[in-house]
């Protein structure tokens, strides 16, 4: 009997967290900003390509060259506090400059 009390307990223990909690409710604000500052890169109208292979080669490159910044309140990405917003954007901006000279230079398909 106590076998089985056990073995429940530790099933449960082994569920999947996304199970348990609402994960939705957890954002990552450097995501956010990756995908405004690459939107603001197309909109510029250069020779970024807008087809969503690149852009999603360019988010992941990026997002993989910066610091996550995750928050699970809706107040969170609002307060930043200056320094630390600015840091990240210049972050950013090296990330996703980085990523295009990569994409350029290996592109997946011709424009």
């Amino acid at each position: 009997m106590r076998m089985r009390a056990q073995q429940d307990a530790c099933e449960e223990c082994l569920m999947k967290l996304n199970e348990r909690y609402d994960v939705e409710k957890m954002k990552n604000r450097t995501e956010e900003m990756v995908f405004e500052a690459i939107q603001k890169e197309i909109d510029k109208g250069g020779d970024t390509c807008s087809c969503e292979e690149c852009v999603l080669d360019l988010a992941a490159y990026a997002l993989n060259h910066v610091r996550p910044r995750y928050y699970t309140s809706l107040l969170a990405p609002l307060t930043p506090r200056p320094e630390a917003a600015r840091k990240a954007q210049v972050e950013i901006e090296l990330a996703i400059a980085s990523g295009l000279k990569k994409l350029k230079s290996h592109r997946h398909h011709e424009r």
